[in-house]
């Protein structure tokens, strides 16, 4: 018990320096002063777009010929390794360039390699990158050579995977690898281009398994009727019906500390598995989150017309942050591991900070408490790199803090963010939080309340009932047992008082 005091006491000592250090950033100059060429916004607790502080502030755009190589053509995806090295796969050029962490020149360029009986290869509108934090190998998705190339950082191929010869895999379809990943027990996972299955998985001998996360169908109005009509209806008649499909997810990321691999789809007419957190068995456990939606909460008018939104890219922080990548509007959406929204950035346009329409790629951040992030933008071949401003700081580590239990702890820090930002929503949640574990029960009400947070405003309600009770007790008792004893002496007082009456009554009588 001594020991978890002397802790609890070290941690809050250490979130108060903490606090106090970036309070004290926010007297000098950030290095970052340009202005956004868009709205900075976020929603409050009526789910309205409000103006809010900025959490990051674009610093730079980069393009190939800053890094000193030819122009990006057609760029499709970006990576980021566990010791900070940037992997960007210039598709239209046909090949793959390692950049340094500071993301100021190329340390390597992969454009040919050597495969194991010593002939060269070399890629053909490759789509995706991975480098594998256990096994040090980089994983290709190797698009229109119908492959993935397993290679080692020397630019020797180790394994290669083609179509799989397998009864599961329908052998009438290429093998078009889009995106590619692997897990902590070496098992790879393939998006393709052409199929609605889920990711095609191997085992790390590069056996097909089978298929992994599949999408589930949106139960429209459409599905369900015929739904309905395949169960009546006869075999003959099932072959000329349309069916039911899920969407293909496009897009894939893995927390390689818990190992769930999460998705983001960008096609279908519904929001259902938008974004999915998938564990190893293959269940959603966001699936509980029907109603949520990612990206923007209403498709209002933008640009003369409504819009919807499409998560093309999702990365997983250090931290556990959710950064989704939206297509339609060039905007990036934060969130903390339990899918409350932190921050949103960028727009459509040719300034720094804006991308091309429609063109963005992909995603990377960057730092334990995701300092950097890094956007591709593959219309105006450049990756824009997002600064972590003051604001920021402060709700990260306020977020760090709450999500690591400590919340108590995390209370100075969101109450330093309502001072910034009086709308901003999971401050509210936070400090509810943390009233809520200090027994200050009425509190954690009022926060729960200004957030609109009903389940956790019911739960403190709760508490707060019964520290009022216990509170209250001797009095309530007291109140109690004088009303009993009142009760029962006006009870003896009116049968005495009708006693005497009939009495009087009776004698009158006699007489």
């Amino acid at each position: 018990m001594k020991n978890k005091s002397k802790h609890s006491l070290t941690i809050m000592r250490g979130a108060a320096a903490g606090l106090v250090c970036l309070i004290a950033l926010s007297s000098f100059k950030s290095p970052v002063t340009a202005d956004e060429p868009y709205d900075v916004y976020n929603y409050n607790y009526l789910g309205e777009a409000v103006p809010s502080q900025a959490g990051y502030l674009a610093e730079r755009s980069v393009s190939g010929l800053d890094l000193g190589t030819t122009a990006l053509n057609a760029p499709s995806d970006l990576f980021k390794d566990s010791q900070d090295f940037f992997y960007l796969v210039d598709s239209g050029n046909n090949r793959i360039l390692k950049i340094d962490s500071e993301f100021t020149e190329i340390v390597q360029e992969y454009t040919s390699f050597k495969m194991p009986d010593g002939s060269e290869t070399s890629l053909k509108n490759p789509k995706g990158v991975y480098v594998s934090p256990d096994t040090g190998l980089m994983y290709i998705a190797d698009n229109e050579n119908a492959r993935a190339l397993i290679v080692n950082p020397d630019g020797t191929v180790k394994q290669e995977i083609t179509k799989p010869e397998s009864t599961v895999y329908d052998q009438q379809l290429t093998f078009l690898p889009q995106k590619i990943l692997c897990d902590n027990a070496g098992n790879i996972y393939i998006v393709l281009n052409n199929t609605t299955k889920g990711a095609a998985m191997f085992n790390a001998a590069g056996e097909f398994i089978g298929y992994y996360g599949a999408n589930s169908v949106a139960p429209t109005a459409e599905v369900i009727a015929n739904h309905f009509w395949n169960a009546i209806a006869s075999e003959d008649e099932k072959r000329y019906r349309s069916r039911s499909t899920p969407t293909a997810f496009d897009n894939f990321d893995i927390d390689t500390v818990k190992g769930f691999i999460y998705t983001s789809t960008s096609a279908g007419s519904t929001d259902t598995d938008i974004v999915k957190k998938v564990n190893p068995e293959g269940y959603n456990l966001f699936d509980y989150m029907s109603n949520f939606r990612w990206g923007d909460l209403f498709s209002t008018w933008y640009s003369g017309t409504t819009y919807k939104t499409k998560i093309v890219d999702i990365d997983i922080g250090d931290d556990g942050s959710i950064n989704c990548l939206d297509a339609t509007t060039g905007r990036v959406f934060q969130y903390d591991k339990e899918a409350d929204l932190l921050f949103i950035m960028g727009a459509t346009g040719d300034q720094v900070g804006s991308f091309a329409q429609g063109n963005v790629a992909a995603i990377e951040t960057k730092g334990e408490g995701c300092e950097n992030i890094y956007v591709l933008d593959a219309g105006k071949g450049t990756v824009t790199i997002f600064g972590q401003t003051v604001f920021g700081q402060i709700v990260h580590y306020a977020t760090k803090l709450y999500n690591g239990g400590y919340y108590e702890e995390a209370l100075e820090p969101w109450l330093e963010v309502l001072k910034r930002d009086g709308n901003y929503r999971r401050a509210y949640l936070g400090i509810s939080s943390a009233y809520y574990n200090m027994g200050r029960y009425k509190d954690s009400m009022e926060y729960a309340k200004k957030a609109d947070a009903s389940g956790r405003y019911n739960k403190a309600f709760e508490r707060y009932r019964s520290q009022w009770l216990r509170a209250h007790l001797t009095q309530i008792l007291i109140i109690t047992a004088v009303l009993i004893a009142g009760i029962k002496g006006l009870k003896f007082f009116l049968r005495k008082k009708r006693k005497k009456a009939a009495e009087t009554a009776k004698a009158g009588s006699d007489s």
